[in-house]
C-alpha cells in the first residue's frame, strides 16, 4: 500500500507538472501568437524552438514514468493486498490508471496539436524572416546602387566644376584679350601719321610737302595713303560724300567731281615736274583742282563729325574753302614751307577725323 501510495503521490505530482508544463507551453504559444504580427530575428526563433523542444523532451519523460510506475503497481499490487481487497483495489487503481492514462492521451494529443500548430506558426515565422531577410539584402543593395550612383553623379558634378572653372578662367582670359583689342586703335597702326623734322607731316613712312627734298613719287604716294584714310573715315561713318567720288589707288589716286547734270570731272591727285611750272598747263592745274577737292571732302566729314558729337569736337585746323589753319593748299611760287604747312595741317584734321572714325557707334 505505500508502494501505491507512493505511486498515486507521484501521479498526483505528475499531473500538477504537466499542467504546470501546458501553462507554460500555452504562454509560450501565446507570446509566439502575439509576436508572429511581428518579424522576428533568426535569434529569438531559435530560442522558441529550444523551449519547446525541453518542454516536449519533459512531457515525454513524465508520459514514460507514469507508464513503469503503473506496470510497478500491477506487478505488486498481488503481493501486498489480499485476494478480495487487492482485487477490489486493483481494479480501482487500474481504472483511475486508465482515466489518467485517458487524460494523458488527451493531454498527448493537445501537446500534439500545439506542437503541430507552433510548427505552423514556426514554419511561417520562418518564411517571413526570410522574406524579411531578402528585402532587407535588397534593400542593402539598392541602398548600395544608390551610394554608387551619388558618388558617379558627384564625380561628374566635379569634373563638370573643373571643366567649368576652366571654361570661366579661359572666359576670362578672352575677355581681357577682347577688351585689350577694343582699347587697341586699330586704325592707328594701319594709318602712322606723324610729323618729321623740319615740320613735314608724314603718313606710313611716305612725306606728304617738302618737295625741295622730296621726290615726287613719294610725295604722290602720301597723297594715295591720305586719301584712303578720308576714304575709310567716310565708310566708317556711313557717309557718302556730296558732289564728290574718291578713288583711292596709290600713288595715282583720283577724285571724281560730280555736278548737278550727273557729269564727271576726273581730277588727279598726284604730280609730277616742277610744281609751280606745271600749273602755267591745263593738265597739271587737274592737280591743285584735286587737292581742293581734297580739302572740300575733308570739310564735309569734318562738319558732319561736329553735327554727330553735338558741336562739342572741335577740328585742330579751320577749314575755310581751300584753306587750311588759314593756309592754302593751293602751291604759291617761291612758298614751298607754306604749301607743306598746309598739307600737314590737312593731314593732322584727317587724323583727327580717323581718330573720332575709331571709336564712332552709329
Amino acid at each position: 500500500p505505500s508502494a501505491l501510495s507512493t505511486s498515486v503521490e507521484h501521479k498526483s505530482n505528475g499531473q500538477d507538472d504537466v499542467a504546470d508544463t501546458l501553462d507554460v507551453i500555452g504562454r509560450v504559444a501565446s507570446m509566439i501568437d502575439e509576436r508572429t504580427e511581428q518579424v522576428m530575428c533568426e535569434e529569438c526563433a531559435e530560442i522558441a524552438m529550444r523551449v519547446l523542444d525541453r518542454e516536449i523532451s519533459d512531457q515525454e519523460r513524465e508520459r514514460q514514468i507514469l507508464e513503469q510506475v503503473g506496470r510497478t503497481a500491477e506487478l505488486i499490487a498481488p503481493l501486498t493486498q489480499s485476494p478480495n481487497s487487492a482485487r477490489t483495489k486493483w481494479e480501482d487503481e487500474a481504472a483511475e490508471l486508465e482515466r489518467e492514462i485517458a487524460r494523458r492521451s488527451d493531454e498527448e494529443r493537445a501537446l500534439s496539436e500545439t506542437l503541430e500548430m507552433l510548427d505552423a506558426q514556426l514554419n511561417e515565422l520562418c518564411t517571413k524572416i526570410a522574406h524579411e531577410s531578402k528585402s532587407m539584402k535588397e534593400e542593402a543593395a539598392r541602398k548600395a546602387e544608390l551610394s554608387r550612383a551619388e558618388n558617379d553623379e558627384r564625380i561628374v558634378v566635379e569634373r563638370m566644376a573643373g571643366a567649368q572653372w576652366a571654361l570661366d578662367d579661359k572666359y576670362a582670359r578672352l575677355a581681357a584679350q577682347l577688351t585689350q583689342l577694343q582699347r587697341t586703335n586699330v586704325y592707328n597702326d594701319v594709318f602712322n601719321i606723324g610729323v618729321r623734322p623740319g615740320g613735314i607731316a608724314s603718313i606710313n613712312g611716305f612725306r606728304l610737302g617738302g618737295r625741295a627734298h622730296v621726290e615726287w613719287a613719294e610725295i604722290n604716294t602720301a597723297w594715295g595713303q591720305t586719301l584712303l584714310l578720308l576714304h575709310t573715315v567716310a565708310r566708317k561713318l556711313s557717309y557718302e560724300f556730296i558732289g564728290f567720288r574718291l578713288i583711292p589707288m596709290g600713288a595715282f589716286s583720283r577724285i571724281e567731281r560730280i555736278d548737278e547734270t550727273g557729269a564727271t570731272t576726273v581730277l588727279e591727285l598726284f604730280g609730277s615736274g616742277d610744281l609751280y611750272l606745271s600749273r602755267l598747263f591745263p593738265t597739271h592745274r587737274r592737280f591743285d583742282a584735286a587737292m581742293v577737292a581734297f580739302v572740300e571732302c575733308l570739310d564735309q566729314i569734318v562738319q558732319f563729325i561736329v553735327s554727330a558729337g553735338g558741336h562739342r569736337l572741335r577740328v585742330p585746323y579751320a577749314i575755310e574753302q581751300d584753306r587750311v589753319g588759314g593756309v592754302s593748299i593751293r602751291p604759291q611760287f617761291g612758298q614751298d614751307d607754306v604749301w607743306t604747312k598746309a598739307c600737314r595741317n590737312t593731314l593732322m584734321d584727317a587724323r583727327w577725323a580717323l581718330a573720332f572714325a575709331s571709336s564712332y557707334e552709329p
